[in-house]
């Protein structure tokens, strides 16, 4: 009877530990991505699976702690550590703005980010590419399925999308702000924004199965001015490897950015607005007293927004203007991707002008334009525009094509908002498109054997790919640009 006894426990206490076995081992069912520790604690997202990839979303990982009360108008704090698993399964929220609509509630809780990764293992190194979003610096979000789906990573990248800071919250500078700054400055809080996010991913990219090593900066019209200054301010250098600034080179002109003082004086003009008096010795206290609504809705005028889509020449994130930054060689020394649409007239003037710029550094840059046009828009007198890129760079097909952004800009080249369709070109087109930029990320070379070489760019050639629904390498870039025709 003792014997059976003891068989009986010796049955109970395997089966206990092949049960916990099952349980912690990987390789018998747990995949390593269901929950993730990161430096300030675990978080879980959600599995999806398309055309046979499999790939974990996370949406909503903090970076920084929320820059809400006395962290308005500071730069971001680090996360305190936490030990529970958060649950990043939700749009987090958008950073304040006058709200055209969007994915997240709106409040200054805003600093998030959104991670897709198509990693089978924590030792897979993939490339990682960190978008920055348009709309200037004052408006738009990360939070967008045109940017966050399955396509892109599905061609062996980690995607991640960054909210920060907009407007006057990430970009006003004052006096009063100033003063309180051990660094005597103030403006630029949305780069800090960005910064911070770049310094997450290189703390906790490898435990989602991504390269710290091997980080890829990129953005589209304002999210390229992002770029643009991450490239050159001392505060980032090293967190990056390679940039893609589409359709955003306006920063790089000689007169892109705004002096300090300038800016300071914009702020003061804010404060009148909101009815603070800028003699007040607690100016800045009266500043952190308002709402955000209240903050947002005195910016309405288009000098003060004019100035807020501006970087700051702070002299420590922005020590000096972009232009003098690339001229003198300052800049990140990192392969660079520039290109815009071809009814953009940045390819005339402020797109070559920051490739001739990028001589001053030894990395090589590639030019693109942007050509295609899906097929309800091919039979209209129109131009590729500003931002349809998108679309085909996140392969969203057919559904990016309508996107509100998407028909919100479409004026711009001519086209009418409307549902323009999608055929097998524009598969073809995204295809190729998310191909390049993928390539670009893992080698910082775009070009793709059997599809394109894509030639560095010189100033004499001014060599360029078109990209259309064929890639043709052409010359003189800056006559690359159609005038966009009126309906």
């Amino acid at each position: 009877m003792k014997r059976n006894n003891f068989s009986n426990l010796k049955v109970m206490f395997l089966a206990v530990v092949f049960a916990m076995l099952l349980i912690s081992s990987p390789a018998m069912g747990a995949n390593p991505f269901d929950v993730v520790t990161t430096t300030t604690g675990p978080v879980s997202g959600k599995l999806v699976v398309d055309n046979s990839v499999d790939i974990h979303f996370y949406k909503g990982i903090p970076y920084a702690k929320p820059p809400v009360g006395e962290l308005r108008w500071k730069a971001p704090q680090p996360l305190d550590p936490r030990a529970d698993v958060l649950a990043c399964t939700e749009w987090a929220d958008r950073a304040p703005q006058v709200d055209a609509g969007g994915l997240g509630k709106i409040s200054e809780d805003c600093l998030h980010l959104n991670l897709l990764t198509p990693a089978k293992s924590k030792n897979d190194k993939l490339p990682v590419m960190v978008f920055f979003h348009g709309g200037g610096l004052t408006t738009h979000t990360g939070n967008s399925e045109v940017y966050c789906n399955t396509a892109l990573p599905g061609k062996g990248v980690i995607v991640i999308t960054v909210n920060s800071r907009l407007g006057a919250l990430g970009y006003m500078a004052h006096p009063a702000l100033s003063k309180e700054s051990e660094h005597k400055d103030s403006g630029n809080y949305g780069t800090l924004d960005l910064i911070a996010s770049l310094k997450w991913v290189q703390a906790n990219i490898a435990a989602f199965g991504g390269d710290p090593g091997n980080v890829t900066i990129f953005g589209e019209s304002g999210g390229g001015t992002k770029v643009v200054s991450l490239m050159t301010s001392p505060l980032a250098a090293g967190l990056f490897h390679k940039a893609i600034i589409e359709s955003g080179s306006r920063s790089a002109m000689p007169d892109g950015n705004v002096k300090l003082s300038d800016a300071e004086k914009i702020g003061e003009k804010i404060a009148a607005k909101l009815g603070i008096d800028n003699t007040s010795e607690n100016i800045a206290t009266e500043l952190r007293a308002k709402t955000w609504e209240e903050i947002v809705q005195a910016c309405s005028s288009d000098d003060i927004n004019l100035t807020l889509n501006s970087l700051v020449i702070d002299n420590r994130v922005l020590p000096a203007s972009v232009y003098d930054i690339f001229k003198s060689g300052r800049q990140s020394n990192v392969p660079l991707i520039i290109g815009s649409n071809q009814g953009e007239s940045a390819i005339t003037d402020r797109d070559p002008n920051l490739a001739n710029l990028m001589k001053s550094v030894s990395s090589s840059v590639y030019a693109y334009v942007f050509s295609h046009l899906p097929p309800k828009w091919r039979d209209q007198p129109c131009v590729a525009f500003h931002g349809l890129e998108l679309p085909y760079v996140f392969g969203n097909i057919p559904d990016g094509l309508k996107a509100r952004i998407v028909l919100f800009l479409a004026p711009g080249g001519g086209c009418e908002p409307m549902d323009p369709g999608a055929d097998e070109q524009d598969k073809v087109v995204a295809d190729h498109m998310m191909r390049l930029w993928a390539q670009f990320a893992a080698t910082g070379n775009p070009g793709v054997k059997g599809l394109v070489e894509w030639p560095a760019y010189d100033e004499a050639k001014a060599q360029y790919l078109d990209i259309g629904y064929e890639l043709k390498v052409k010359s003189d870039f800056k006559k690359a640009y159609v005038v966009p025709k009126k309906l």
